[in-house]
């Protein structure tokens, strides 16, 4: 994670949050978390993603997806209602579709990387159909009191590979980190108009944000 957490237990969280990958599909902690909602909210007997999207149910959702969910990805993929696009290829702060064009907008570790996250959340409530959710995971930093803005601090980029690999990732400019976000940030999507539920505990916080019916 960042350099300048300064704790060795927040660090060996965020390993521990990014690694651990299934051996079967590849999902870190963070993507099997991720899972775990959607599979709690629309298919409680699915036991795994290949089985959520072959219910009929999750099938017939329209979902945008914002970012690539890394290994879910392939699972999504195969959906006929699926928006799939790479934010800034699709400005998440000004999105391009049409007021309530989704009943489910999905969001990975995405909103660090946008000036204005604000913006952002206000985005993803207007294409949600009332009662639609975003369902998100952000970084959280529990040893911060509040979240911040990082302008004026030392540059931090998340996801890009060293070295002579940097060249198949994103742009380092793309992943750059915008704002640490802290335990404050359900207050957020409170302030955006969202109905929040709350997923875990600590740094592997899942957040299904619901705009009211």
């Amino acid at each position: 994670m960042a350099e300048d957490i300064g704790q060795e237990s927040v660090r060996e969280a965020y390993r521990w949050r990014e690694s651990m990958w299934c051996s079967h599909c590849g999902a870190s902690t963070r993507e099997r978390g991720f899972w775990s909602v959607l599979i709690n909210h629309f298919a409680p007997a699915a036991n795994s993603a290949a089985d959520l999207v072959n219910e009929p149910a999750f099938r017939a959702l329209r979902i945008a997806e914002i970012n690539r969910l890394n290994a879910g990805h392939r699972y999504l993929d195969g959906l006929d209602n699926l928006t799939y696009a790479e934010y800034p290829d699709e400005d998440i702060q000004a999105l391009s579709y049409a007021d309530g064009s989704f009943d489910l907008v999905l969001t990975s570790d995405t909103l660090e990387h946008v000036p204005d996250y604000e913006l952002a959340l206000t985005e993803t409530l207007r294409v949600l159909r009332p009662g639609g959710s975003h369902v998100l995971t952000v970084p959280l930093r529990p040893d911060l009191a509040a979240t911040r803005n990082r302008a004026g601090m030392k540059p931090v980029f998340h996801g890009v590979a060293p070295g002579p690999w940097a060249f198949v990732r994103r742009p380092a400019y793309d992943m750059k980190c915008l704002h640490d976000f802290a335990m404050d940030f359900d207050s957020k999507l409170e302030a955006a108009g969202f109905e929040v539920e709350v997923h875990g505990t600590g740094i592997e916080v899942v957040f299904c944000a619901r705009r009211p019916s």
